[in-house]
């Protein structure tokens, strides 16, 4: 939370002392007021907003494999993790690498590959299943902590510590799965 604080007052700062006189900051239009992102920040939230494709496709495939609720509720947390990444592109004027929401299809062919990947491991068993979903969650982890590392943005900050909370949660469950 002090981290938060910190960026919101820097960020603020720094916006009043960029401003020229001759510009508006408070039109009504949220883009207004909105620093852009570095060529970093884009690119890193644009592979979010994939990667949590990602897991919500792995979670219902395996849910379909095994049937296992543990897969099916994780992978309705992922769809709300992608939509809050969606606003955060919306809302930067970036593009949407979701280009088709069916499950498996990714821009990112590493992502593509990955998904083939956890999908046969999983399918293996239940304990491999779970494996994956742990294995997802901690790689998760790992990205959004570098990504609120990297980032400028208290708002960006927000949604990424959003994320990161449900991440820990989520590994928590597959990791207490059948405890």
């Amino acid at each position: 939370m002090n981290r938060l604080a910190t960026l919101v007052i820097v960020s603020g700062l720094l916006l009043s002392g960029c401003s020229d006189s001759g510009s508006s900051t408070s039109t009504g239009g949220a883009a207004d007021s909105i620093a852009p992102l570095s060529a970093q920040e884009a690119k890193t939230l644009t592979f979010m907003r994939e990667e949590e494709k990602l897991a919500r496709d792995v979670y219902r495939a395996l849910f379909e494999r095994w049937n296992i609720s543990l897969f099916s509720n994780i992978a309705g947390s992922e769809q709300r993790h992608m939509d809050i990444l969606a606003n955060m592109l919306s809302r930067y004027g970036l593009p949407d690498p979701v280009a088709s929401d069916s499950t498996g299809s990714f821009t990112d062919p590493t992502l593509a590959s990955l998904y083939n990947q956890l999908v046969d491991r999983g399918s293996r068993s239940e304990s491999e299943a779970i494996e994956v979903g742990i294995f997802i969650e901690q790689t998760d982890i790992t990205d959004l902590r570098n990504a609120i590392e990297e980032s400028s943005h208290a708002d960006l900050d927000q949604a990424y510590e959003n994320l990161l909370n449900g991440s820990f949660n989520h590994l928590s469950a597959f990791s207490s799965y059948g405890s």
